[in-house]
């Protein structure tokens, strides 16, 4: 419930005008002050750093997982999945 309702109360609100996550980093780092500008830039790329990852990971993942369920359909194709089942 804790976890809830920080997600509710503070997450949520955190938006620019509709946009949210990066955008709403880059949106603050436009408005802010001096002193916090190291921070949201830190903030800023991490989070780019991040969706740029979760873009080049996800399609990997989802071909290895269509790939592996080969081996249900044929056993003819086993040699070509990767990891091989033993």
């Amino acid at each position: 419930m804790l976890v809830t309702t920080k997600y509710v109360l503070f997450v949520l609100r955190a938006d620019n005008h509709g946009e949210g996550g990066t955008f709403a980093l880059l949106g603050r780092l436009e408005r802010a002050g001096e002193r916090s500008i190291k921070w949201l830039t830190l903030a800023l790329i991490l989070a780019a750093g991040m969706l740029y990852a979760e873009g080049l990971i996800t399609p990997a993942i989802s071909v290895l997982s269509a790939v592996g369920g080969l081996g249900l359909v044929t056993t003819s194709l086993t040699p070509y999945i990767v990891p091989s089942p033993s």
